[in-house]
């Protein structure tokens, strides 16, 4: 009997025993859930002891205290603008078991899927306010909105333990309604999907604008009843479109989609025609507004001065100029041919000797200097002779370098002609004003207008970007011909252009009755003109005695083989260095929809919206 009465005791014991250390084991389990892991997934390894969740709301542990959440209600009270926007009002009422902090509300930008229609701009979340269940603004300070990428994030702070709270929250939606060919339609996740708690009851309202027709209004609700016990009802009121559920599960939505006839709500301001029209009506505006501005200034500040009669046809350049000069004169800036071309006039003036050397075309070129005197000689010039002639008198092969002289020899024509008063301002810095004016109208209203998309959609205002882009190519173009000869540069200017006619113009047999002496002094003018081979052609076969300033690579003398030879010695004067160029030169799309069914054919969490809600 004693040794029974043991054994039976012993057995009890370990079996109490094992039953404190299950009881242990599950608590351990419910209390302490993995690092990082979702409420909702806690709950599912705790459901045996803590019932589901349908029932008792997201449950976890905190300091020792089970806690929990749940919406008593949910409503959403939706207003339809006539500017293709709507205003949202979610009256929210929730019970925390517990203590809570936060409630956050994740309203989803998103687009939906759907198949006919489109939507014009982003969706957007606009005017967000908090309010206090009997309407009176929340306290500014506890809440907040934040936008992001596909959402915006609004968060409400509190104090609450074991008590029933409520909020209003209140957003414009933009962006979010489709427009089909027979009808316009709003289709909407009236309550947040990503929720892992239950709605206890919903109501829901869709107001359309006064005056629509209702009796062509259809809608439909995707929403499934989930338990024998839960309810749905809908109906109308006027203009008022209504329905109501309750035991909305966790991670369910209540989407509706209505649809109204076309003419009850109009197109987003920015994609309706009229706007269309009233772009292009201000890009015109714009355009000939500068157009006219650019005349009016050309005609008072970039006409040039009456220099006397304008002569015809000229049989030789300006004397007074040397060829860069007039290369200045008539292009407003030097070119990187005038230095060839001065070196080709201080040849011919006996200042220095070219020599080519190789094959038929040229290709090594080498030189030497006539006299070491500076007389008559202007800065650029003894530019251009020091840049050769830096190590002796002569030059030749990989010396003949001018490429790092050219800045100084162009800044050096630009002075002779500021000296001589050919404008009366220095034309690059006339041309470069215009040009950054040009510029500013090229490049300034689009960065402006894609500094606007990211608040608000912009449709046919693109449009006015034309009258912009002509505007800027007005300004750009009569802004070139802005710099305004003086009578002096202008009496020249007009003497050049008769030269260059004659040179365009003049017939082979005119050039009989010319001398060498007329071939070698026009050719630096006639390069500087960009008409040295026609200078050329008229001389060939008639000329036949090599200049003075020139040993060519074969014998005989070919005047076009001349012009030929002085161009190729051209690009090895610059060889050593690139030149640069003088002087100055001159959401979201229409749409974001779907095209492609008809009315319905939605499902539960397909429409805009949605997002999510949670509690700690």
């Amino acid at each position: 009997m004693g040794k029974r009465r043991t054994r039976h005791t012993t057995f009890l014991f370990l079996s109490l025993c094992l039953a404190f250390l299950a009881a242990l084991g599950t608590s351990l389990a419910v209390a302490s859930p993995a690092s990082g892991s979702h409420p909702a997934s806690e709950l599912n390894s705790a459901s045996g002891i803590c019932g589901s969740i349908s029932a008792g709301g997201e449950i976890w542990a905190q300091d020792g205290f089970f806690k929990s959440w749940e919406f008593e209600r949910f409503d959403s009270d939706i207003q339809v603008h006539e500017d293709g926007s709507f205003t949202v009002r979610e009256t929210q009422v929730v019970n925390f078991t517990g203590s809570f902090s936060f409630l956050t509300r994740d309203i989803s930008t998103q687009s939906a899927g759907f198949e006919e229609g489109r939507t014009y701009g982003k969706v957007r979340v606009k005017d967000v306010e908090v309010f206090n269940l009997d309407g009176t603004p929340y306290d500014g300070s506890m809440w907040e909105a934040d936008s992001y990428e596909g959402g915006e994030l609004i968060r409400i702070n509190f104090q609450a333990r074991d008590e029933q709270r409520g909020w209003i929250i209140s957003y414009r939606v933009k962006g979010a309604i489709i427009y089909a060919e027979d009808y316009d339609r709003l289709y909407w996740n009236a309550v947040s999907l990503d929720r892992p708690v239950p709605i206890r009851s919903s109501r829901i309202t869709v107001t359309l604008p006064g005056g629509t027709n209702m009796s062509k209004v259809k809608y439909v609700d995707y929403y499934s009843i989930p338990t024998p016990d839960s309810t749905k009802s809908l109906g109308r009121d006027g203009n008022v479109i209504w329905w109501e559920a309750d035991n909305i599960q966790p991670y369910m939505s209540f989407t509706i989609d209505v649809a109204f006839p076309k003419g009850t709500i109009n197109k987003p301001w920015p994609y309706r025609t009229s706007t269309l029209l009233l772009m292009l009506g201000l890009s015109l505006a714009i355009f000939l507004a500068f157009l006219a501005l650019m005349l009016c200034l050309w005609l008072l500040k970039g006409r040039d001065a009456h220099g006397g009669p304008t002569p015809g046809v000229s049989y030789e350049a300006p004397q007074e100029l040397r060829p860069a000069v007039m290369s200045m004169l008539v292009h407003q800036q030097p070119k990187v041919e005038d230095m060839t071309a001065t070196v080709v006039d201080l040849a011919v003036r006996g200042r220095l000797k070219i020599i080519e050397e190789g094959s038929s075309g040229g290709n090594e070129f080498s030189f030497e200097r006539l006299g070491d005197t500076k007389e008559g000689l202007l800065p650029y010039e003894v530019t251009v002779m020091k840049g050769l002639f830096k190590d002796g008198d002569s030059v030749e092969g990989e010396d003949v370098r001018l490429g790092d002289r050219l800045m100084t020899f162009m800044n050096g024509v630009r002075n002779e002609a500021r000296k001589k008063k050919l404008f009366y301002d220095d034309p690059e810095k006339t041309v470069s004003r215009y040009f950054k004016l040009a510029m500013a109208l090229l490049l300034v209203p689009p960065i402006l207008l894609l500094v606007l998309l990211v608040w608000y959609d912009l449709g046919y205002v693109w449009f006015i970007l034309t009258g912009t882009v002509l505007a800027g190519i007005a300004v750009w173009a009569i802004g070139h011909a802005m710099p305004q000869r003086t009578p002096k540069g202008s009496r020249l200017y007009w003497q050049a252009m008769g030269f260059r006619e004659y040179l365009k113009t003049a017939e082979a047999g005119e050039a009989e009755s010319m001398t060498v002496q007329n071939f070698q002094e026009n050719l630096p003018y006639a390069m500087v003109l960009g008409l040295a081979d026609r200078w050329a052609q008229m001389f060939a076969g008639i000329l036949t005695a090599t200049p003075e300033w020139y040993t060519g690579p074969v014998s005989g003398f070919d005047t076009i083989g001349l012009t030929s030879s002085m161009r190729n010695m051209g690009h090895v004067l610059m060889i050593s260095s690139a030149p640069a160029h003088s002087g100055s030169g001159g959401g979201s799309s229409f749409g974001g929809g779907f095209s492609g069914g008809g009315f319905g054919g939605g499902f539960s969490g397909g429409g805009f919206g949605g997002g999510g809600s949670s509690a700690g």
